[in-house]
């Protein structure tokens, strides 16, 4: 087996993503020690940590594999970041080692690889190659797990499938993993000792959506689609990681999408559209507050405001938690529903982003859009109207646009001009704007492809010219070598295999950005070997071929095409959703299109029925009131000791641990207690200076009823997880106090000479002290300069067993970090751990 321990032990503190690596392990992963597992499962994002930790497939996989094999060990494994490549490929570490386990790909029974979107496929051949890892499971034998990839991306992954029918991935799973990946998973549990080509196999025809490599070129697969969700299909059961995420939590509301916009991958891929109930959804609410201890929600869909009880929902989930966030949502049901539009400004929303996509009629049509001229300029005055921040118009360019549709958009930024200097003359306008990358299972698969820069110049130099002549500002979301880079992979076929993994042999990736050169040898390799043609880059007719043909998907092929047809003649039907708004009360249905996706009679009902629940009579009136009152409410202090196991954490951590543990020692206070924050050593004015600290700090408790929640709290005997609870205080400034007690334990080959350079590091700070030996060690003097300082009241230190014990006595303009970055190696303090013992306010 090849463990990496002893390497992480000694570099993990220099690492970037060192966080990841920091050794103790999470006890809420509910591992069993790793050579004893019967069964050990390693799931693999293709991005960095920092940039999924807003992200839940991972947690998604987690929770999924758990519930199969409660007995399984599971890690996680993420692209290293680039500071961290560079270091593991040149001291000859596999790119891929489990950040719990710190073992590499091939100690694990089962590789789990979420792809989330076009441009991480390349990152996946990469992994491997540089984890001395055949890339293509023809190559791998059966000292290899099954690697399985899936995710949002895996209607687009073609290309790590070659023409032969060999792969990067042992098999692809497509369609929504809810219920299914749980299957998969005690399927391969179940069949272990078989091969594991034959052990896919038997698998793939007993789990919906499995496609396995080297298979039968006639093999059919059929995008899975969980029907009818419940609360046992949303996300709550994971390992809280370390980020500043921590203590947020992501809820999802419904399933899919009900409109048919022309460019939308997931509107496609994810019909059709299903809704969680409210009770199911304020269900699981509840126990991401009491499991994870999350103070803050993000209500996750890809329409928040379809839901028909969203206003019920949005009312329930702030009297739960202390912040609520809604973000994705269809800009005409906000335009039919002024009462939703009040209760999101009610609510505290003061960013608002409208999906305008098209920048004329025309446009909209073509996209398919279903959003008029009225409704947009309905929706922009009335937010105008409301003490909001800041509006993010978001756009598409298609490459379709000509001079009347730019013409049309001047008309509309002069008239948005004209709107703010009438109602909101200080409001932050943003435009922005994507190109349209064609996706395959869309409409517009047929449309031709624009990949010859200079042409789009002349559609997004005019449109950032007319942003910022008016006083608006302009972003381009994507630069021009990952646009077409993404749109060839999205919509090339499986000969990219061949250029893909060549470029990922040649140190090509996607982290932040594409590498450079990578669409430039990308395109050269297209022009060399034939596949620069028309056949590529045309418009497709009816009967065209594309890539992952084997896939049965949602929505019938002839309804793309027939969806396509229209967007050209600038017909837009709408979608099939009931009647949204406050108007919905007339119960008028909406018209089923016949895509397909639907697969039952009541299924389909649920769409062309669906009503938005009505408000009642006092509805704004009550979320005003309640979220006056939530805003007005002051917060207590109290005293706590915080457990070793904290130490290094994230604030937003060290919060969600503080929630959950007040939570289990007293579930009753769960409709009570708001949020929990660590209010000394994590706040802003103090983080930067602190480092590993754990003991004793300040917390600030926000609850409905603080006398109830004191009585709880004064007379719980004991806390979990080695929490103490020291009695309230009558007053605090968070990030204040008067002076702290510090022990640290640092290991002497790290940080050599700790005492004397705690001197000489004081010195430079202009706090003169001399050391002066008392029995075993020292102890600092510290002269009437350096009290007048009031950096350092007290200190000394001993050296024993290649260790140094530093006491200090410190006040608030004491730099931890400073000092402890003035060693060699300015990484190293990550690993201290500073044992708060005393705290002066």
């Amino acid at each position: 087996m090849a463990d990496h321990a002893a390497y992480f032990a000694e570099t993990w503190p220099l690492l970037q993503e060192s966080r990841l690596y920091r050794p103790g392990g999470e006890p809420a992963y509910r591992n069993p020690m790793f050579a004893s597992a019967a069964f050990r499962v390693l799931i693999v994002r293709l991005s960095p940590f920092r940039d999924v930790i807003k992200s839940t497939p991972h947690l998604f996989l987690f929770q999924a594999v758990r519930r199969a094999l409660p007995d399984a060990y599971i890690d996680f494994a993420f692209l290293p970041p680039e500071h961290d490549r560079a270091r593991f490929l040149a001291d000859g570490l596999p790119l891929l080692v489990g950040v719990q386990s710190k073992r590499g790909l091939s100690d694990f029974d089962l590789i789990l690889v979420s792809n989330a979107y076009t441009l991480e496929l390349i990152n996946l051949p990469y992994l491997l190659h540089h984890s001395n890892v055949p890339v293509l499971t023809g190559e791998r034998d059966e000292t290899y797990p099954p690697i399985i990839l899936g995710g949002s991306n895996a209607m687009a992954s073609q290309a790590v499938i070659t023409e032969e029918g060999d792969a990067v991935p042992d098999a692809i799973f497509f369609g929504e993993g809810e219920r299914e990946v749980q299957a998969l998973v005690a399927a391969l549990h179940g069949t272990r000792e078989m091969p594991k080509v034959e052990r896919l196999g038997l698998v793939a025809g007993a789990v919906t959506g499995l496609w396995v490599a080297k298979s039968s070129p006639d093999q059919r697969v059929v995008s899975a689609i969980c029907h009818a969700p419940s609360a046992g299909d949303l996300i709550v059961d994971y390992p809280s990681l370390d980020s500043e995420e921590a203590s947020t939590g992501r809820l999802q509301v419904n399933f899919g999408c009900p409109a048919f916009c022309t460019f939308c991958f997931e509107g496609y891929d994810r019909k059709p559209y299903r809704e969680v109930s409210l009770d199911d959804v304020l269900a699981v609410a509840d126990r991401l507050k009491t499991q994870q201890g999350t103070g803050a929600i993000d209500v996750y869909s890809f329409n928040f405001n379809t839901h028909e009880q969203i206003l019920n929902l949005m009312l329930e989930l702030n009297r739960r938690f202390d912040q609520v966030d809604v973000k994705s949502q269809r800009v005409d049901l906000l335009a039919t529903s002024p009462t939703l539009l009040a209760a999101e400004v009610k609510a505290g929303k003061r960013s608002f982003t409208v999906g305008v996509e098209g920048i004329s009629t025309r446009m909209r049509a073509f996209l398919h859009k279903s959003l008029s001229d009225d409704e947009i300029a309905s929706v922009l005055t009335r937010l105008m109207q409301e003490r909001i921040r800041e509006i993010k118009l978001f756009y598409i360019l298609t490459g379709h646009e000509d001079d009347a549709d730019l013409a049309e958009f001047r008309q509309f930024v002069g008239r948005l001009k004209a709107w703010r200097g009438r109602h909101a003359r200080g409001l932050r306008i943003v435009f922005s704007f994507g190109l349209l990358v064609r996706m395959p299972f869309t409409p517009l698969r047929y449309d031709r492809l624009f990949l010859e820069e200079g042409a789009w110049r002349q559609i997004t130099g005019p449109v950032k010219s007319t942003c910022e002549t008016n006083g608006f500002e302009f972003r381009l979301a994507t630069p021009w070598d990952e646009y077409a880079t993404t749109q060839v992979l999205a919509m090339g076929g499986a000969w990219l295999s061949e250029p893909l993994i060549e470029l990922a042999r040649r140190g090509h990736l996607f982290d932040l950005s594409l590498t450079p050169g990578t669409w430039d040898a990308l395109r050269g390799w297209m022009e060399d070997q034939g596949h620069w043609t028309q056949a590529l880059l045309g418009e497709k007719g009816p009967d065209a071929d594309f890539p992952l043909a084997f896939v049965r998907p949602s929505v019938r092929s002839d309804v793309l095409y027939d969806q396509y047809t229209k967007a050209i003649a600038g017909v837009d039907e709408g979608y099939c959703l009931g009647e949204v708004g406050d108007a919905a009360a007339a119960g008028e249905p909406g018209r089923c299109l016949t895509c397909g996706a639907c697969t039952t009679r009541e299924e389909r009902a649920a769409i062309t029925h669906h009503a938005m629940a009505a408000p009642s009579a006092g509805y704004l009136r009550e979320l005003e009131d309640l979220m006056r009152r939530k805003w007005r409410l002051q917060p207590v202090y109290a005293r706590v000791w915080l457990p070793q196991a904290v130490a290094g954490a994230d604030p937003a951590w060290i919060n969600a641990f503080l929630m959950r543990s007040l939570l289990a020692a007293m579930p009753e206070a769960a409709g009570n207690l708001l949020s929990v924050r660590e209010s000394v050593f994590g706040t802003k004015a103090n983080a930067g200076r602190c480092a590993g600290w754990y003991g004793q700090t300040v917390v600030a408790l926000k609850a409905w009823d603080l006398p109830a929640l004191g009585a709880g709290l004064s007379g719980t005997a004991a806390l979990p997880d080695g929490l103490r609870f020291g009695g309230f205080l009558d007053a605090y400034a968070p990030g204040t106090f008067a002076r702290a007690g510090l022990r640290l334990s640092l290991d002497a080959d790290h940080f050599p000479h700790a005492g004397q350079q705690l001197r000489r590091y004081l010195q430079a700070q202009y706090v003169p002290v001399n050391l002066r030996r008392s029995g075993e060690g020292y102890v600092f003097d510290i002269s009437a300069k350096a009290k007048k300082k009031r950096v350092l009241f007290a200190g000394g230190f001993v050296a024993a067993e290649g260790r140094i014990v530093l006491d200090v006595t410190v006040s608030p303009k004491f730099d931890l970090v400073g000092y402890l970055q003035s060693f060699t190696e300015r990484g190293r303090y990550r690993e201290v751990q500073a044992e708060v013992r005393e705290l002066v306010l």
